[in-house]
């Protein structure tokens, strides 16, 4: 893996537009008495010693389910901010469709599911600083004419309903043909299939969707990243004192090195999803 530092300055940009002016992100300060403000969620969070985290199960290699073995990078983060908090989790499938209403409904506490931080979703729901980041990439079939998203005009493209891809879409190929599937089996299944020319998302979603596939070999990216996707928890807004906790447990397991054994085993050399990863965490002096 490499970790490039015009990603990191891409990033700060992004996190100053992307996750609103004058928060905190330093650890949570206690209240005099040591409590927690009474009714918080991060109170009951921690009275109940469990957090509940919507999670993917169809979105390699960030979230995947096999029977009741959930695996993926986003998993291993969960797992690991929750010991930074002395927590248990319970896990909760959510796809990019639904993990708005999710987390406002209250059915999951937070969301770590290669979620993309925007100021439109601010509206809804907050989010911590980025933990990851990736790049909107288009997949197509080995002998397609594509070779970047400047040759959509026309042509049929695949989405996933609740994702950016189909509002970045309609921004850099405006003259292409959206096609929006509820989820990433049924946007793989209209390539193979032929209903579309293209599909859109994360590179590594993308790479992920294939990398086990036997017919991987009909497959290749078009093109680089065109975006830049700093990848947040979502929580529920108004709730600062978690958002604070969890952003103390993310600077925590990037400066203990857990960050980078979990990229490593994703993504470095060897891995089954091994790829380029250039990410630096915005970190906040102690």
């Amino acid at each position: 893996m490499r970790f490039l530092p015009l990603l990191a300055c891409v990033l700060i940009a992004v996190i100053g537009a992307g996750c609103g002016g004058g928060r905190s992100t330093v650890a949570p300060t206690p209240a005099a008495d040591g409590a927690a403000p009474a009714g918080t969620l991060y109170d009951r969070v921690m009275a109940a010693k469990t957090l509940r985290v919507g999670v993917k199960a169809d979105t390699p290699p960030f979230g995947m389910r096999r029977g009741e073995a959930w695996t993926g990078f986003d998993l291993d983060i969960a797992h690991a901010v929750a010991r930074q908090l002395g927590v248990d989790i319970e896990l909760v499938a959510v796809t990019s469709r639904d993990r708005d209403d999710q987390l406002v409904a209250g059915t999951v506490d937070i969301v770590i599911a290669s979620y993309t931080i925007t100021r439109f979703r601010e509206r809804e729901v907050d989010f911590t600083i980025p933990y990851f980041a990736d790049g909107q990439a288009l997949l197509v079939p080995v002998d397609s004419p594509v070779g970047s998203y400047l040759d959509l005009a026309g042509k049929r493209v695949g989405t996933v309903k609740g994702s950016t891809s189909s509002f970045y879409l309609k921004q850099v190929a405006p003259d292409a043909k959206p096609q929006v599937v509820a989820d990433f089996d049924a946007l793989i299944a209209g390539l193979r299939a032929g209903t579309v020319d293209a599909i859109t998302s994360d590179r590594l979603i993308l790479l992920g969707l294939t990398r086990l596939a036997p017919d991987r070999e009909k497959f290749r990216l078009a093109g680089d990243p065109f975006t830049v996707e700093p990848y947040g928890i979502a929580l529920p807004q108004d709730q600062s004192r978690l958002r604070d906790a969890l952003n103390a447990a993310l600077m925590a397991i990037w400066e203990d090195g857990t960050w980078k054994t979990i990229a490593d085993t994703w993504f470095g050399p060897g891995a089954t999803y091994a790829g380029d990863v250039s990410f630096t965490m915005q970190l906040v002096p102690k």
